[in-house]
């Protein structure tokens, strides 16, 4: 089985078990961690949570503004905003055989013959967790999306959603209608929904 196929099963059954057991899920953290341990049996030491971003980024912006590259995004070597991270990162088993010594940091590859705008990961991977209907996640939703369409780094893009609903808050409703529109609209990232 290839590496997608292996990331659709671990996919399928964590929701799986937030469907079955939703009040064992308290944060995005503990997505991350079963993830994690789905995936390290057969990626090993190929699979790291937190690793940082090749741009750097902007996270803030006006009320309404959509993200742009060269506003909000920026090449390592432009001294403008920082670097983020992403959740999960699975690197190229050959970049990851000839590099390991120096992935702790990206900025120590500067030092290699490594080029830098290579993809180097097989899957970057986000998590978000909703667990109310607080409309601020949407522009939480909105900064992931952007992140990954920028990640020139990696060849695959997941932003995988999990939400525990509460019956009666009216924040869902909107929220749905703005995932089910991101989801329908983008091309580039894999927006993958999740609810009890």
């Amino acid at each position: 089985m290839g590496s997608e196929g292996i990331v659709e099963i671990a996919v399928n059954d964590l929701a799986d078990e937030f469907r079955e057991n939703p009040d064992e899920f308290f944060n995005e953290y503990d997505f991350r961690h079963r993830f994690f341990c789905k995936l390290y049996h057969e990626f090993k030491n190929l699979i790291h949570s937190e690793y940082p971003t090749r741009r750097r980024f902007i996270k803030e912006r006006a009320s309404g503004e959509k993200y742009v590259s060269g506003k909000h995004c920026f090449e390592p070597e432009i001294k403008k905003g920082i670097m983020d991270k992403y959740a999960l990162a699975v690197f190229k088993e050959e970049f990851y055989n000839k590099y390991k010594n120096e992935l702790s940091r990206l900025d120590g590859l500067s030092n290699t013959d490594f080029d830098i705008r290579y993809i180097y990961m097989d899957f970057a991977f986000e998590f978000k967790y909703i667990s109310s209907g607080s409309i601020n996640v949407i522009g939480e939703i909105e900064f992931d999306i952007f992140k990954l369409k920028e990640a020139t780094e990696a060849e695959n893009k997941y932003l995988i959603i999990f939400i525990k609903k509460i019956f009666g808050d009216e924040g869902f409703k909107h929220i749905i209608e703005h995932l089910n529109e991101f989801k329908k609209n983008e091309k580039v990232v894999n927006i993958l929904i999740f609810s009890k």
